[in-house]
């Protein structure tokens, strides 16, 4: 098929990682809300929960806004290689944020004291 690379993707490496990130970040929030009992403070994510199907809710909000960055980063790109790229990178960072947050709070909640 000629013309096959208008369907590639800019930055493959970039969104493997965001993908990979996002997956992190429900499988984060999945343990703390499900196993640890925790709660969701985000407020949309919140109401994507409690209407869309409990972690069904969670996974389709994730993954809705994966494709939104994705389609951001590709329209920006197209124009702007150097400022889509950054786009993708700051997106994969800030997927990371709540992930490592995550772990700090299993990670207190885990190896608190008991309260006697």
């Amino acid at each position: 098929m000629s013309g096959s690379s208008r369907y590639t993707v800019l930055y493959p490496t970039q969104y493997v990682w965001y993908i990979f990130a996002s997956t992190l970040d429900i499988l984060m929030t999945y343990a703390i809300i499900w196993k640890l009992g925790g709660r969701e403070v985000n407020a949309v994510a919140r109401h994507f929960i409690e209407h869309y199907g409990g972690h069904w809710g969670l996974i389709i909000l994730k993954y809705l806004t994966v494709v939104l960055v994705v389609a951001i980063c590709e329209s920006v790109g197209r124009r702007n290689g150097l400022l889509g790229r950054r786009l993708a990178v700051a997106a994969i960072i800030i997927s990371a944020f709540p992930v490592g947050y995550g772990i700090v709070q299993v990670a207190a909640w885990t190896h608190a004291a008991p309260i006697e």
